[in-house]
């Protein structure tokens, strides 16, 4: 069966008791790792016990399948529920558990860890249709999930924050639940028990995250800084930003150029237009941001879009290397932000 997002937690923290056996995948491998210790420990606090935990690899399922078997049918010896915990999780192990779960002892828990699993995956599907065992994704935090993640961490050290301080952080952190956590986890450390988080001190403790180095790139390609375009490519990608991340943080950028000029030809300052952007532009980067606007215009936005999402395209339906066509695309934006001025 399908575990409904919105019922994640209630269902890690009753311990899967409904079920014996629980995929947990996604492209947030933090979130996968995350949701996979809370729900260990929901069946056995001590995750090194050598009585009630076992840890196997595929390669040890694959290699003797009477070993998930024989593990999945073994009874704790203190009367407590048994965790078996497979970590590098495919869809090669499908028709092994399809015959291991079958005699499975209801009395033991069984968590797969997987990344990324497309619909037809065939692991994938066996777990969403069976109604014994559960597959629960974990995709990259929304607004409200992070939300949810800043406020949990605050809380614990009765910290507060203002809104756009609580907006900037929701804006600078990346896709990873892992990241986020150790990011607010830093913060509230520099902050202290009642602390109040200033703007200041999240630019400087979480500033040099991936939403921040995007946030730089696309600056720099509005301004058509070819130069400081080139430093902010290679910063990404040794980051291991994916090119097409990068495509799209530009073009995020630039449609936010587009919707302040859409607001300034209704009768708003630059500044105005500025203010009405949600998440609101970043505190050190509103005079770049307006200078901007006073160059770009909405056609010309509309040109490099057009450009981007060309790229975004070649990057998936072509050989060429994602990263040349990248950086081909930016430079080609950044031609454009040269010829206003």
């Amino acid at each position: 069966m399908k575990v409904d997002n919105r019922n994640a937690e209630a269902f890690i923290e009753d311990g899967a008791r409904n079920v014996n056996a629980v995929l947990i995948y996604g492209p947030d491998a933090g979130l996968v790792l995350e949701r996979t210790n809370v729900l260990a420990k929901q069946i056995s606090p001590d995750l090194n016990d050598p009585f009630n935990v076992s840890r196997l690899s595929q390669k040890d399922i694959l290699d003797d399948a009477t070993v998930l078997t024989d593990t999945l049918k073994s009874l704790s010896i203190t009367g407590d529920r048994r965790l078996i915990i497979v970590s590098d999780a495919s869809e090669k192990l499908s028709n092994t558990l399809e015959i291991a779960l079958k005699d499975a002892s209801r009395d033991t828990l069984l968590i797969l860890r997987a990344g990324d699993l497309k619909p037809r995956n065939k692991l994938r599907l066996f777990f969403e249709k069976s109604n014994s065992i559960a597959a629960l994704a974990c995709y990259a935090d929304n607004i409200h999930g992070l939300r949810q993640l800043i406020k949990t961490i605050f809380d614990a050290r009765n910290i507060s924050c203002d809104p756009p301080v609580l907006n900037f952080i929701e804006s600078s952190l990346g896709n990873d639940r892992a990241i986020s956590r150790s990011e607010l986890e830093k913060l509230s450390l520099f902050v202290g028990d009642g602390g109040k988080v200033s703007l200041e001190d999240a630019a400087m403790m979480i500033g040099d995250s991936s939403a921040l180095t995007l946030s730089d790139l696309a600056l720099h390609t509005a301004d058509g800084n070819a130069l400081a375009v080139d430093k902010a490519i290679d910063r990404c990608l040794s980051s291991e930003i994916s090119p097409i991340a990068i495509l799209r943080a530009v073009a995020g950028h630039l449609v936010r150029l587009q919707l302040a000029l859409e607001k300034i030809q209704e009768g708003d300052t630059p500044e105005q237009a500025m203010k009405r952007l949600r998440p609101p532009v970043f505190f050190k980067a509103k005079g770049q941001f307006q200078v901007q606007l006073l160059h770009w215009t909405k056609s010309r936005t509309l040109r490099a879009l057009g450009l981007l999402l060309k790229a975004e395209q070649e990057c998936k339906q072509t050989n060429m290397p994602n990263t040349a066509i990248c950086g081909r695309t930016l430079h080609q934006v950044a031609a454009i932000a040269r010829t206003l001025r």
